[in-house]
């Protein structure tokens, strides 16, 4: 066995070649129908089928998902020959390519039926049916166009429960033929005048319903015609299409905003029930009334209670509680303000005392005295002074004025001229 080259090329992951796999098969079948016997039918609680579609020489795993299921008119069964469309894909986690059913029919139908899947199947690839495109009804309308026959049942049917539900809609009908020759046609035509009133503001409308009783395949043909579906889908208001019965599917109902299974539906979508939106108000009017009255309960009881309050019995006695506290309070101001100058004046008096201690003047008075030079320098050192010098010397009673006649350092000795000043005169 040969060792791989270091230089070999990535290898795929299983996930990865799967996902190749299932990208390819994707693309390249999006859309294809399969014709086949029904074996291994299984209905799963979620209400997907899941079986496998055969014939002499293969067969493929198949799934139809509950949404495709509810819609069909018919149960498969095992043995069952069916044509179906769909697209294939891949399952991954177990590897195996499979079968998405979108549509399915016993085999056997007929080139009508052939050109109707014909149809769809070109609609469904030009967004036609897609859900995203479809816009909510507006509830209740001011204005509703209808597309029916003016003879038949149907439009009757709309006018009436319109007064019934919701009378103050306008209602502007725009007959129509709506089966035989032509009637797609007239049904199309209907549809785009309709818009062109509300497009140039002759009338602006909030819905349009299309509405016919029920009937066969044949007799409702005009709702799938393609003329049909390019008006509805091209409409700049939304389009209810309420025809036939629950069973009767067409290309109208697949492309409308909304599908309704009769035209009574289509009404009943569009309109709230006057009676009920009555029952309603009476209600709320009931239970508003039943509030006010406990809010009016409450409140008087808290006007009692606030009533037995002191501040309402006696409104000026709180005011004369807080004047006798504020006397209170300015005679402590007071007290405290005596006893601040007091202690104060005492803490002044024992600084004066050791000011009084500490001052030079008590030294003198002990018999002591300074004296300093006639620019006021003090005397320490006899050395210092040469005769003729002035001095002032300070004694206790007075200053003394001398001139230096000798000066002796060595014995400290000084002859001096003195003559005492009396102590009012003040000094040079």
């Amino acid at each position: 066995m040969s060792a791989v080259p270091k230089t070999a090329v990535q290898p795929l992951t299983v996930s990865q070649l799967t996902a190749q796999v299932r990208g390819t098969l994707e693309a390249q079948f999006l859309s294809v129908w399969v014709a086949g016997e029904v074996s291994n039918f299984t209905r799963a609680s979620s209400g997907h089928w899941y079986f496998t579609l055969k014939d002499d020489g293969a067969q493929i795993k198949t799934v139809a998902f509950r949404g495709i299921n509810l819609r069909l008119r018919f149960d498969p069964r095992n043995g069952m020959e069916i044509i179906a469309r769909g697209r294939l894909t891949v399952y991954d986690p177990r590897g195996e390519y499979q079968f998405i059913v979108e549509e399915m029919q016993p085999k056997g139908v007929g080139a009508t039926e052939l050109a109707l899947r014909q149809l769809k199947e070109k609609l469904l690839a030009k967004g036609y049916f897609s859900p995203a495109r479809k816009r909510p009804l507006p509830r209740p309308p001011h204005r509703v166009g209808l597309v029916a026959s003016a003879t038949g049942a149907a439009i009757r049917d709309m006018i009436e429960v319109f007064a019934q539900r919701w009378p103050f809609t306008e209602l502007i009908v725009r007959p129509s033929r709506v089966q035989g020759e032509g009637a797609a046609h007239d049904i199309s035509l209907a549809v785009r005048q309709l818009n062109w009133l509300h497009r140039n503001n002759k009338l602006s409308f909030d819905a349009i319903i299309l509405g016919r009783g029920g009937g066969s395949t044949e007799d409702l043909w005009a709702f799938n015609e393609e003329a049909v579906a390019d008006a509805i889908f091209n409409s700049n208001v939304p389009v209810v299409s309420a025809v036939g019965h629950e069973t009767d599917v067409t290309i109208a109902d697949l492309v409308a905003d909304h599908r309704a299974e009769t035209p009574t539906a289509a009404v009943v979508a569009l309109t709230p029930d006057r009676q009920e939106l009555l029952a309603s108000l009476r209600d709320l009017r009931t239970r508003m009334g039943d509030a006010a009255e406990r809010r009016i309960k409450l409140a008087k009881q808290r006007l009692e209670q606030f009533a037995t309050r002191p501040a309402f019995r006696l409104p000026l006695q709180r005011i004369d509680n807080l004047g006798q506290r504020l006397d209170d309070i300015a005679e402590r101001l007071a007290r405290a303000a005596k006893q601040r100058l007091i202690k104060m004046g005492d803490k002044l008096a024992s600084l004066s005392a050791q000011l009084e201690t500490l001052s030079p003047l008590q030294v003198l008075a002990r018999g002591y005295s300074l004296t300093h030079t006639s620019d006021g320098q003090l005397v320490r050192d006899a050395g210092e002074l040469r005769p003729g010098d002035v001095l002032v010397t300070r004694v206790a009673s007075g200053v003394i004025r001398s001139l230096v006649t000798a000066a002796d350092a060595a014995s400290t000795k000084l002859k001096i001229r003195n003559s005492k000043e009396d102590e009012t005169k003040p000094s040079d």
